[in-house]
C-alpha cells in the first residue's frame, strides 16, 4: 500500500483489474485503492504473471502493507506501487502492522483505537460491523470500516411517507470524518474584514477578454486573492504552518482550493508553490487544479503537502462563511461573494457614500498556533494589499 499523501496511514483496495494467473505487463493497471484524500489507479511497474493477491477488494490496510505478489520465471517478487515504501521494508511494515490495534473486538477482531472511539461517537453497532469486516475475511476493524458503515436509524424520528433516505457517498462520509475530527479537535477562531476590491474589479475589466482568448481562462477574483494571501504570509510566516505535536512553519506556500463537486462532496487539489506566481499564473493553475477535481483525475501530488487553504464561496452569492480548518494546517481564509455596497469614501469635499465592489473576507485560525492580534494583522495586511497593489502588473 503506497504512501499517497504525508498525513495517510492506510488504505482501501477499492478493486481488483487483474485475477490470479493473469499476466501483468509494466504499465498495467493492477488495481484501484482509495485514502481518505484520493481514490486512484495503481500500476505494475514491472512485467510478470499475478500469482497471489493478498489483500482481497474491500480491505483497508496499513500503508506498506504487501498487496500481491508477482512471480517470473519460478521467482516471486512483491508489487510495488510508485512512490511506495522499498521492498526490503514491506515485510517489516506489514509484520509490526499486526500488532496495530491490540484491543479485542466481537468475533475476536482486532480494533483500533481510532475505529473504537469512531463507533462509539456515532453511536455505532460494533457488532455489526465486525459481521461485515468478518464475512469478507477481514481480521480488524479499521476508520474506514466505521466511517463506510451505515448510521443507526433514529428510534425516536421515524420516517414518514415520501421521506427519502440518502447514504453518504465515499467522499462525503470521508469529508464528514476528517472535519468532525478538526472540529472537536482544533480550537477554532473566526476573524473577517470588508474588502474594496475597486482596484482588482478595475484590472480584471481591463484584462479579462484579453486573458480568457490568451489562456483560455476565466479571470474571477479568486486568484487576485490567492495572490495577496502569498504576499501576506510574506509579512506572517506563522499563517503558513501545520500543527501536530508542535507548530512547524512551511518555507514554501502550498495554497488548497476548495473544489465543489457537483453538491455530492468536496476536495482540496493543491497548488503547488504559489508564491512564485503571479495572480495571472494563479489563474491558470487554479483552473488546472479545479478542471482535474471536477474530472476526477487528481493524483497524490494535487492534494499532498498544502499548507494554507482557500475557500471560495462567493459565485454562489455567500455574504459570511466561517470555514473549518482543513488540519494539520492551522488556518483556512473564507472568500465570499463581491457585490456593490454603499461605502464611506473620502473626498476633497469630505465624506460621501459610493457604491464600491466590497466582500466579507475571512480566516479561521487554530487558536494553539498564534493569537487574535497576530490572525488581525494578518488580514489588515491583506486588505491593504487587495486595495492598493497595481493588479494590472500581475496580468502582463
Amino acid at each position: 500500500m503506497p504512501q499517497l499523501g504525508e498525513t495517510v496511514a492506510e488504505g482501501k483496495v477499492a478493486s481488483w483489474f487483474k485475477s490470479v494467473g493473469d499476466k501483468v505487463a509494466a504499465g498495467d493497471a493492477l488495481l484501484e485503492i482509495e485514502t481518505d484524500k484520493v481514490t486512484m489507479e495503481i500500476q505494475a511497474i514491472e512485467s510478470g504473471v499475478l500469482s497471489e493477491i493478498r489483500v482481497a477488494a474491500g480491505t483497508t490496510v496499513p500503508v506498506g502493507t504487501v498487496l500481491a505478489v508477482l512471480g517470473e520465471s519460478g521467482a516471486a517478487r512483491q508489487v510495488k506501487a510508485n512512490g511506495g515504501t522499498p521492498l526490503a521494508a514491506f515485510e517489516e511494515v506489514r509484520t509490526s502492522a499486526r500488532s496495530y490495534g491490540t484491543a479485542d473486538g466481537p468475533l475476536g477482531l482486532k480494533v483500533t483505537p481510532l475505529a473504537r472511539r469512531l463507533a462509539s461517537e456515532g453511536k455505532l453497532d460494533l457488532a455489526a460491523i465486525a459481521e461485515a469486516v468478518h464475512a469478507r475475511g477481514g481480521r480488524r476493524i479499521v476508520a474506514a470500516d466505521v466511517i463506510g458503515a451505515p448510521a443507526p436509524a433514529p428510534a425516536a424520528r421515524p420516517q414518514r411517507a415520501g421521506d427519502q433516505v440518502l447514504p453518504l457517498n465515499r467522499i462525503r462520509a470521508q469529508t464528514a470524518a476528517r472535519l468532525s475530527e478538526a472540529w472537536r479537535t482544533i480550537p477554532h477562531v473566526f476573524q473577517a474584514v470588508e474588502i474594496d476590491f475597486s482596484a482588482v474589479a478595475r484590472a480584471r475589466e481591463e484584462t479579462k477578454a484579453r486573458f480568457a482568448e490568451r489562456h483560455g481562462v476565466a479571470l474571477t477574483y479568486l486568484p487576485f486573492v490567492a495572490r495577496a494571501v502569498c504576499l501576506a504570509i510574506a509579512d506572517f510566516p506563522r499563517v503558513n504552518a501545520v500543527f501536530e505535536k508542535q507548530l512547524a512553519l512551511r518555507r514554501d506556500i502550498h495554497l488548497g482550493i476548495a473544489v465543489d463537486l457537483a453538491h455530492e462532496g468536496l476536495v482540496v487539489p493543491v497548488v503547488a508553490h504559489a508564491d512564485e506566481m503571479t495572480a495571472g499564473g494563479l489563474a491558470k493553475a487554479i483552473a488546472r487544479q479545479v478542471e482535474k477535481a471536477r474530472t476526477g483525475k487528481l493524483g497524490p501530488a494535487d492534494i499532498e503537502g498544502g499548507t494554507y487553504t482557500i475557500s471560495n464561496n462567493g459565485r454562489f452569492g455567500t455574504l459570511f462563511t466561517t470555514p473549518i480548518i482543513n488540519a494539520p494546517q492551522v488556518a483556512i481564509l473564507s472568500m465570499d461573494a463581491v457585490a456593490k455596497r454603499p461605502v464611506v469614501v473620502g473626498t476633497a469635499h469630505g465624506d460621501a457614500i459610493a457604491a464600491r465592489p466590497v466582500a466579507v473576507v475571512g480566516q479561521s485560525f487554530d487558536h494553539r498556533a498564534f493569537d487574535g492580534a497576530y490572525s488581525a494583522s494578518f488580514l489588515a495586511r491583506l486588505k491593504e494589499i487587495i486595495e492598493t497593489r497595481d493588479w494590472a502588473s500581475e496580468l502582463s
